[in-house]
């Protein structure tokens, strides 16, 4: 059927007389348009669409949204952060790695030295003398012996001073380290520490 639009409707409109096909698309229009939002207006909204497609993985990477965890204490590499050093040390310990202990408990000490924190750094110092003396490291008690010596200076006591200047330059003279060994005994003439000792190491 064929509709058309009746000069009575468009007449009273002052508009010519529209018929055929015309006329059933001007019919139809409102129709269509309603349909239209009604279809819209019931749509469920945030329907799913096509899920992501996973990016490969690339190996030790750490998925987006989650957090590494944290290396276990013996997997520890020497490149951590100096602020580490307490755990870094809690390694060694648990590993018995006597050698390096006493080089991150030498470490430790020169890193506490500087912020003023004596006890703190005479602590690691002592700990780097048993381990060094423990693993035959002398180079390193060595060098702890002069940090504790410098301290004891410092905090006025020349005794013990002067008792880790003479075992530093007994290490030095082991070791064949004749400059070091010298300006240890300097320093011991310098503060009038007897040159001719005889310690019970501590």
């Amino acid at each position: 059927m064929i509709a058309t639009v009746t000069p009575g409707i468009l007449g009273a409109l002052g508009l010519i007389e529209v018929s055929g096909l015309p006329a059933a698309l001007i019919l139809l229009a409102p129709v269509a348009i309603l349909l239209i939002v009604i279809a819209r207006l019931y749509r469920r909204p945030g329907a799913p669409g096509p899920a992501p497609q996973a990016r490969p993985e690339t190996p030790g990477a750490v998925p987006a949204g989650t957090s590494a965890a944290p290396a276990p204490v013996g997997a520890l590499r020497n490149d951590a952060p100096p602020d580490d050093w307490a755990v870094r040390i809690r390694s060694a310990a648990a590993e018995n790695d006597q050698a390096a202990l006493a080089h991150l408990c030498l470490s430790a000490a020169q890193a506490e030295i500087p912020q003023g924190h004596s006890d703190a750094a005479a602590e690691y110092l002592r700990e780097a003398v048993r381990a060094a003396s423990r693993s035959r490291t002398a180079a390193i008690e060595a060098e702890a012996r002069l940090a504790l010596a410098e301290l004891a200076r410092a905090a006025g006591d020349l005794t013990t001073a002067c008792e880790h200047w003479q075992l530093a330059r007994a290490l030095f003279h082991d070791l064949d380290e004749r400059t070091r060994r010298d300006e240890t005994e300097t320093l011991m003439r310098n503060h009038g520490c007897p040159t001719d000792w005889v310690l019970n190491d501590f």
